[in-house]
């Protein structure tokens, strides 16, 4: 649509109280990889529509690659489609459940224990690096997924003696962070 009339069609879906659930991997910011129109999330929101966002199928013919991870969805509208972190969590997150008709969760007594814990010092970090994760399902641990990062010694020479063989695979690389460090 021109920009006038996506302008007037969002004032409308704002209006009428419509909520937009979009597929970031689609392309929610204008033209998809097809060619066709998607969702414009941030004129949608600039208009007061409740934009949710998901992940939809997994590995469909629109989507070969898809995952089904609503961390990525959030990602994709904050690094493609210029949605702070924080809005682009919320699509996936309070946004959805409303879409969904599921009452709200937050993290005090009273509320059931849905969590998902991601390994971040902030909602961006965790949105870029969510290898690391912890589901909890009513309260009870459902999920963990780990994910390790290991690092070369850039300063190691050719002069090193070589380590002392195992019956065990060796990268040569230590867990968890730089050599020398624990």
């Amino acid at each position: 649509l021109p920009a006038e009339a996506a302008a007037r069609t969002a004032d409308h879906l704002a209006a009428a109280g419509v909520t937009v659930v979009c597929l970031p991997q689609g392309g929610c910011g204008g033209l998809d990889r097809r060619g066709t129109g998607t969702a414009p999330v941030r004129l949608l929101r600039a208009a007061g529509v409740r934009v949710a966002a998901g992940s939809g199928a997994l590995r469909d013919v629109s989507n070969p690659v898809g995952r089904g991870d609503p961390l990525e969805a959030a990602y994709l509208l904050a690094s493609h489609h210029g949605l702070s972190p924080e809005d682009a969590y919320e699509t996936v997150s309070t946004s959805a459940r409303a879409a969904l008709g599921l009452p709200e969760v937050r993290v005090e007594a009273g509320f059931p224990a849905e969590l998902l814990a991601v390994r971040g010092d902030r909602l961006s970090a965790a949105l870029s690096l969510a290898y690391s994760r912890i589901v909890v399902h009513r309260g009870r641990v459902v999920a963990r997924t780990s994910a390790v990062r290991q690092y070369c010694d850039s300063l190691t020479t050719a002069t090193e003696p070589e380590p002392e063989p195992t019956t065990e695979p060796t990268t040569g690389l230590p867990r968890q962070g730089r050599a020398g460090s624990t």
